[in-house]
């Protein structure tokens, strides 16, 4: 509760200057109310007696009583005009007073009216009361004009009256008029302590309301700072981390003692550990910040759930722990859905129930169940036969940075984030996590993700279409990589069309200037510059350089990559592997009337991501550049196959490096009909373009056979000797 006694004066203003201005300011509006209610109704109740002064008066004194109210009449529309205009409450207060003054000495010789007789004297008090209620101001202007008001009024009442008041009648209209003065100052200055307390308590409202608004936008700068500064250290810390799992594998790879093979693991494994903890901060960071988004694309379930399986199995037989899986026959094959996010949810309800059991097993169950919405729901349940949890321990679980207890944190490792990404990731798509436990008996995970089925991908067409016609052209062919080079070379060939090759996008650029170019075929990942840049410095050069078709060969065939070729001003997108009829296709769709990307954009996404892994078989090519071409072609994608596959293995933590290593196998595996080793590759990509340290290094250990399948089969099939199949 606010005290008033100590921060208003006696005559109920604010005793701080400054708040008594601040006051004021705030108030204009009610001044202003009261200025027109105490101008208009003072005015009007003395031209409302012009009827009477018509009727009682005549000759020189009517003429008198109507040039005064007349005087009156012009003094309320001249202060009326200037209130409209009053800009500050201070403004308003003097312009007020000034037409009280005046207009209470005009009317004050206009007041001995022979209609009031000696009942006019009512008026002076109500005069003093009137005033006191709604004029507006401090007191100590205000209250001597109240009291002029009646006193100016009194004198020239009894001045002018023809017959004058007797000392008995003076002395009552006296003091009524005093009692009606006293008690409207102090109604006054009570009101004026009433509202200045609740300006005071609205103005402390108002303060401590801006002061949570600079805490709440404190506390978001502060948590968006240590979200943006542990993404910076998981990302720095990464580097080093990653050189020293690169240092330790590569060391590991060569036999020594006993003693320091066993140093070297330790230093691995623990590298390993440090390097899951900075995935998991840089994850939660991610989902605090709110940058997840969620894809919804047609996936298949039973093979998402497998992957999981072939990444988690090994773990589980190391410890001699049956592992299984049961899906039910009663849900659709496709979903619709992020098959990424379902794979990171149940690698990590999978991994701890793993890392949490000793003895029995683990079974990862897939079925339907209905939520309490009634919306259909997938159900993934993960039991295990490990330690249980108690209700206590249940409890703290999905936080982050938080175990069920410290002596599990000590046995078992970890930082406890795992479960709270898990939650959170899910949540975020609508649905459910929970567990059921009981100590000493196992555990089981679950989570409910809303169900939807899908339309399958439509299935690739194998008959081929007859190519289409083109005249012959020069083309500009911008390409990297030796082997897509070879097999676009050998494509166009066959339509007798001149073709240079930029290695680029720089040489692309400068290629472009100088050759006089028909068609410009630009791969989208290249060094120095890549297509995307590349096409846009062509397309800022005058025409008709500037206007050159160009069509995107890349593998990367997702629809944000069509709409980053068409931002960048390509005409036309062909995915590798290439097909040489969707190839001549886009040619001549280019080459007539240059228009947007090709009519499959509306493609399902998952269509677009199995066309990935589709290209024209061994036969085809065969067919298009001869047998003695396609060795060459063979020779080259052994050679450069190999170093890829070799710096693949060494480059295991730096993400970056492996996406674009695994992105060129891909592209050269399928443009030579390697689709198994295409599609090992893609994921491999994949995996790396998520972060997913663990499975794109799991994916990486299991490379060499799919390599050496490939090479082998290759080999055998063009009668290679041994030196030239490495």
């Amino acid at each position: 509760m606010i005290n008033t006694v100590k921060i208003t004066t006696w005559f109920g203003e604010l005793a701080n200057p400054a708040q008594e201005t601040a006051y004021e300011a705030t108030t204009r509006r009610q001044s202003l109310d009261g200025a027109y209610l105490c101008v208009v109704g003072t005015s009007l109740t003395s031209l409302g007696f012009i009827p009477l002064d018509l009727l009682t008066l005549e000759g020189g004194r009517l003429a008198f009583f109507l040039a005064d109210r007349g005087l009156i009449a012009i003094l309320l529309a001249v202060t009326l005009a200037l209130l409209a205009k009053a800009a500050t409450a201070q403004r308003v207060v003097s312009l007020t007073h000034m037409h009280q003054l005046a207009f209470f000495s005009l009317n004050a010789l206009v007041f001995a009216h022979p209609v009031l007789d000696r009942h006019g004297g009512i008026f002076f008090p109500l005069i003093a009361m009137t005033l006191f209620t709604y004029m507006p101001g401090p007191f100590r202007r205000v209250a001597p004009l109240c009291a002029y008001a009646p006193a100016v009024s009194l004198i020239f009442w009894v001045a002018l009256r023809p017959q004058p008041e007797t000392p008995a009648d003076l002395a009552v209209i006296g003091a009524m008029t005093m009692v009606a003065y006293v008690i409207g100052g102090t109604a006054r200055i009570q009101f004026s302590r009433m509202r200045r307390k609740r300006f005071l308590s609205l103005e402390a409202e108002r303060r401590t309301n801006q002061e949570l608004q600079a805490a709440l936008a404190a506390a978001r700068d502060a948590t968006q700072a240590k979200t943006d500064f542990l993404a910076v250290m998981s990302h720095e810390i990464r580097t080093p981390m990653n050189g020293i799992l690169g240092m330790a594998r590569l060391m590991l790879d060569h036999p020594r003692p006993l003693e320091d093979q066993q140093r070297l693991e330790m230093v691995h494994h623990s590298a390993e550990a440090l390097l899951g903890i900075l995935d998991d901060i840089l994850d939660i960071t991610k989902v605090e910040a709110g940058r997840i988004e969620f894809e919804s694309v047609p996936f298949n379930l039973t093979r998402t759930v497998a992957s999981v399986v072939a990444l988690m199995e090994s773990r589980a037989r190391d410890k001699s722990l049956i592992f299984g899986t049961r899906i039910s026959d009663s849900l659709p094959t496709w979903l619709s859905g992020d098959p990424a996010r379902l794979r990171q949810v149940l690698l990590n309800l999978v991994g701890n129930a793993i890392k949490f059991t000793e003895a029995g097993g683990v079974t990862l169950h897939v079925g339907p169940v209905t939520a309490d919405s009634g919306r259909a729901m997938v159900e993934f349940s993960v039991i295990d036969t490990g330690i249980g949890l108690d209700e206590e321990q249940k409890s703290r679980l999905f936080q982050s940075f938080t175990q069920a207890d410290s002596s599990v944190s000590r046995r078992f490792g970890g930082t406890g984030l795992g479960l709270a990404i898990s939650k959170r990731l899910v949540e975020a798509q609508g649905g459910g996590i929970g567990v059921d436990s009981t100590p000493g008996r196992g555990s089981r995970f679950w989570f409910h993700l809303p169900c939807v089925e899908a339309e399958p991908p439509a299935a690739p067409v194998s008959s081929h279409p007859r190519l289409a016609a083109i005249p012959r052209l020069s083309i500009l062919l911008a390409e990297d990589n030796p082997v897509n080079q070879a097999v676009a070379l050998g494509f166009l060939a066959q339509g007798d069309h001149r073709v240079s090759v930029a290695n680029d996008g720089a040489e692309a650029v400068v290629m472009a200037t100088t050759g006089n170019f028909d068609l410009i075929l630009m791969d989208m990942q290249m060094p120095k510059i890549d297509g995307l840049e590349a096409t846009r410095r062509i397309r800022a050069l005058p025409p008709p350089v500037g206007a050159i078709p160009i069509i995107a060969l890349t593998a990367n065939a997702m629809r944000e990559d069509l709409d980053r070729c068409t931002a960048a001003g390509m005409n036309a997108h062909v995915p590798k592997p290439v097909e040489v009829e969707q190839l001549f296709a886009a040619i001549a769709q280019v080459i007539g009337v240059m228009q947007p990307l090709a009519a499959d954009v509306d493609a399902p996404a998952e269509e677009k991501n199995t066309a990935l892994n589709l290209g024209p078989n061994l036969d085809e090519l065969v067919g298009y550049i001869g047998h003695d071409g396609v060795v060459e072609v063979i020779k080259v994608f052994l050679s450069q196959g190999t170093a890829a596959c070799g710096a693949l293995r060494q480059a295991k933590g730096n993400l970056a490096l492996i996406k674009e290593l695994a992105h060129n196998i891909k592209g050269m595996a399928g443009s030579v009909g390697c689709i198994s080793l295409a599609e090992f590759a893609s994921s491999i990509e994949d995996a790396a373009g998520r972060a997913c340290h663990d499975e794109a290094h799991w994916l990486i250990e299991n490379l060499d056979p799919v390599w050496d399948a490939a090479r082998t089969t290759l080999s055998s099939r063009f009668g290679l000797r041994q030196d030239e199949a490495v």
